[in-house]
């Protein structure tokens, strides 16, 4: 059986359970990724939609469109603002899980930096990590 992570925003309003292997683990440096989330980047897990739900409250939504002609909603709560994940049009089977909003996010491990082109110049990157400054091509996830 599949570990079950589980996770939810700063105030407990708002809780969540994902089972499934992560398709990508990353930290997105794109400009929305910046301004949603109030930092430099993004630290993600991309899991499956199947094995994916919210187990407690409702989850707020905005829905932005995206560089890659895709829309991302993203889903926060509407009591404390965390950001918890992302869907994407083109891969509803998909979820973007915040990794700060695991109850332990110590599994998270990255494979690499992505939207590179907007990273800010003080952010120091894992030299051995890969960087793209999009999304990288062959990953599960075609998005932000």
């Amino acid at each position: 059986m599949a570990a079950v992570r589980t996770g939810g925003c700063l105030c407990g309003a708002v809780r969540y359970e994902s089972t499934g292997e992560p398709s990508f683990s990353l930290q997105c440096h794109c400009r929305d990724c910046q301004k949603s989330s109030g930092s430099a980047f993004v630290a993600a897990m991309r899991v499956p939609a199947s094995g994916f739900r919210v187990t407690h409250g409702m989850p707020k939504r905005f829905v932005k469109g995206a560089e890659s002609g895709n829309q991302v909603t993203r889903l926060f709560c509407g009591d404390c603002g965390s950001p918890i994940y992302i869907q994407v049009s083109s891969r509803p089977d998909i979820v973007g899980l915040r990794v700060g909003t695991l109850d332990d996010p110590s599994e998270f491990r990255p494979e690499a930096n992505i939207f590179v082109k907007s990273a800010q110049p003080w952010v120091h990157m894992d030299p051995d990590l890969p960087r793209h400054d999009t999304y990288p091509s062959g990953k599960s996830y075609t998005g932000a």
